[in-house]
């Protein structure tokens, strides 16, 4: 198939490239006593599970016998995950992404293994596993990293009381929705409850509300998903973004949003707002749970999903470059069975079963107390999302364990695509004027977004003060970078 890859790679050859990450690693792990192969795997997580030793021990006990690999896991924050890699310390396999110990920069250093021949030959499952969306992992039409199956695009909704609006109102939540929609809904609300205020708004504003757009700098340049050409432009460029903060203000001032939303840090201890946003995928369980709001909860999809090298990049797995052959393929065909093997993702997933977790009649899973107490983990932490078993909330409360096949069909039937070939603006270009434009942003930013200033007073002032300290420059340099990055790119056929 043809892909649009990037020219720009290193400018040394591979062998340097291998060469100084061999020597950048020291140490090897070791095989266990019983001639299996044990890889040190060191993934994403803020704290360690409390069972975690007890449940990667069963996991060991299934891997050693279904393909002799076991993996000594460890679960790291940033800051450790940025240590192991600046340190030069050795490991098998490390999570790595477009947030976190940035794939493209790590791979482009050569500190990962090229795994685009042994990945085709060694675990041809694997390979068709993963399909059209090798494409986030390729550099200069070669694979230094897995992409781990999820959401791999970003979608937002709203998330509304289905007792209250379809209930007693008799108002139907369809499926999707435009994000100016929401407005009859807000308006019924307020008819019966005038002193409450059914938008759930706080200081951060609408999660999501600028992700129909692709960030350059911050949340004040961005590049159109659609459009007639690719443009780089500041926010009051956005029609569609102006318009989205006129219609804040405009349920502002209708007193469907709190009067303090620019000083409310949070809004999640009150049950009582109908309505709230979210971003997440068709499906998604856990802005729905009855149990957490005392109410029957419908989401409606009003923007995505939108598919870019960066949310495809959401979670991967990368194997060290300083590995022997037998590491990376025993690394390759663990990263497999994750994919193929329901059972055993099952257990990284969520734990062992009968303790932690249950399966349900309907196929889903639903933890136990015990495992919300000692095992819980995101599953991109662990490996493919999609593979394990979904998770559903209460047994009166079903997940749909179809559900990823309905949220990839969604991507193939109406996912909105970059096309900037996975552009990146380099910062240090500009960074003293990026600086400065951050500083004004900011100053406008919390009442522009929660809806409490007027866009179309606000926005020229931003403006004019931008235009002073030099956003003109900036643009006129990113476009310049987008016009080259885009023709370095090439077409070859990778196949």
């Amino acid at each position: 198939m043809k892909r649009s890859l990037k020219k720009a790679f290193a400018a040394f050859s591979a062998l340097a490239l291998m060469m100084s990450a061999t020597a950048a690693f020291s140490g090897c792990a070791g095989n266990n006593d019983d001639g299996t192969i044990r890889l040190r795997w060191v993934s994403y997580c803020t704290a360690v599970p409390a069972d975690m030793k007890e449940v990667i021990a069963a996991a060991n006990k299934y891997s050693a016998e279904k393909i002799g690999v076991t993996v000594d896991l460890e679960v790291q924050p940033t800051e450790m995950l940025n240590l192991i890699m600046a340190s030069g310390e050795y490991y098998d396999m490390i999570y790595t992404c477009e947030w976190l110990n940035n794939y493209d920069t790590n791979a482009a250093k050569g500190l990962y293994y090229d795994i685009t021949d042994l990945v085709k030959t060694e675990t041809p499952a694997l390979y068709q596993t993963i399909g059209d969306y090798w494409e986030a992992a390729e550099l200069n039409g070669r694979l230094y990293g897995i992409p781990t199956l999820k959401d791999m695009g970003t979608e937002m909704m709203y998330r509304l009381n289905s007792d209250y609006f379809e209930g007693e109102k008799g108002m139907e939540i369809p499926e999707f929705m435009k994000f100016e929609d929401i407005e009859p809904y807000l308006a019924a609300y307020k008819a019966d409850y005038p002193y409450k205020y059914p938008l759930a708004m706080d200081k951060s504003g609408v999660p999501g509300m600028t992700n129909f757009l692709e960030r350059v700098i911050g949340t004040f340049i961005f590049i159109p998903y659609d459009g007639d050409k690719l443009q780089v432009m500041p926010l009051w460029e956005c029609s569609d973004l102006v318009d989205r903060y006129r219609l804040l203000h405009k349920w502002y001032k209708l007193g469907y949003i709190e009067p303090d939303a620019s000083a409310v840090e949070s809004t999640a201890s009150n049950k009582d707002i109908p309505v709230r946003y979210g971003v997440a995928w068709r499906g998604y369980q856990g802005y729905s749970n009855p149990d957490t709001w005392g109410f029957n909860v419908k989401t409606s999809i009003y923007d995505g999903p939108y598919i870019s090298r960066a949310t495809e990049q959401g979670a991967m797995t990368a194997i060290c470059a300083a590995c022997t052959e037998e590491k990376a393929k025993a690394a390759l065909k663990y990263i497999e069975l994750l994919n193929t093997d329901r059972k055993f993702r099952d257990i990284l997933a969520y734990g062992i079963e009968g303790k932690h977790f249950n399966y349900l009649e309907n196929g889903s899973v639903m933890r136990t107390k015990t495992g919300n107490d000692r095992y819980v983990l995101a599953l991109y932490q662990t490996g493919s999302v999609v593979n394990a078993s979904v998770e559903s909330v209460s047994r009166s409360f079903l997940a749909d364990p179809d559900q990823w096949e309905k949220v990839y069909s969604g991507y193939k039937e109406y996912g909105i695509r970059s096309r900037t070939d996975g552009f990146v603006y380099d910062q240090k270009r500009k960074e003293d004027i990026i600086a400065a434009l951050s500083a004004i942003y900011q100053n406008y930013a919390t009442d522009l977004r929660t809806g409490t200033s007027d866009p179309d007073v606000v926005i020229p002032k931003m403006k004019a003060e931008m235009e002073a300290a030099g956003i003109n420059e900036l643009l006129a340099d990113i476009r310049q970078c987008l016009d080259e990055h885009l023709a370095s790119s090439v077409d070859i056929d990778f196949s």
